[in-house]
């Protein structure tokens, strides 16, 4: 059942008691004496207050639930939740290039933020709009966000909201699909955020670890 279907339905089954020609004279007296920027105001209060009501009501139901997840973009990255998830991945795959930071920025477009607990990468590739850096088994990318998603994460569950940052740890295997070119890969817990138009993916740290980097990173 789509989200209309369900509102539809539960605006049928609201029962609303007959109003006595008492009340009803009271309040178009009341009504009269009201002006007409008052009457906006209230009309505009009781709006919001229905849709709070309906946000509220969505927020228990699992399926209004499941719509408004894939509604959840993430800087260039889609967040897209699928019935069935990998159940392991492989360790992201380490930077190829040989890159030098100043070429890699020259080729991206703009200029890397790295973090500096890790010091100098073991390995940096780069592309217009993207750059790569490996530290061993951690990987950093970092990529100009869109209108259109760069990535598409296919996850079963396990999204979390990382308030320190802003951003969301992914904290299972999911499928991770590049949208140019639909090439996919299975991707391991991974935490993504968005910071001045620059989304970045940091991939082969556990929550806690990935969060600190995160927050070290300029």
């Amino acid at each position: 059942m789509s989200l209309e279907d369900e509102l539809r339905s539960v605006g049928r089954s609201v029962v609303v008691p007959p109003v006595g020609d008492g009340l009803t004279a009271a309040v178009l007296s009341r009504v009269a004496g009201v002006s007409v920027r008052k009457r906006l105001r209230d009309r505009w209060r009781m709006f919001l207050a229905g849709f709070l009501v309906l946000l509220a009501g969505a927020a228990l139901t699992p399926p209004v639930r499941a719509t408004v997840a894939e509604w959840l973009q993430i800087g260039g990255v889609q967040a897209e939740p699928v019935g069935t998830r990998p159940s392991a991945a492989p360790p992201p795959p380490t930077a190829a290039g040989n890159l030098s930071l100043e070429a890699a920025e020259r080729v991206a477009g703009f200029t890397p933020k790295l973090p500096g607990a890790l010091g100098a990468p073991t390995g940096v590739e780069a592309s217009k709009g993207f750059l790569a850096t490996s530290w061993g088994s951690v990987r950093l990318e970092q990529f100009q966000s869109g209108i259109e998603p760069r990535y598409i994460k296919q996850y079963y569950d396990g999204l979390d909201y990382v308030p320190e940052i802003s951003g969301f740890w992914f904290r299972t295997p999911h499928q991770l699909v590049l949208v140019d070119n639909r090439v996919v890969r299975i991707a391991g817990p991974t935490l993504v955020w968005e910071r001045d138009g620059i989304t970045f993916r940091l991939e082969g740290a556990d929550k806690g670890r990935a969060v600190e980097l995160a927050n070290g990173t300029s």
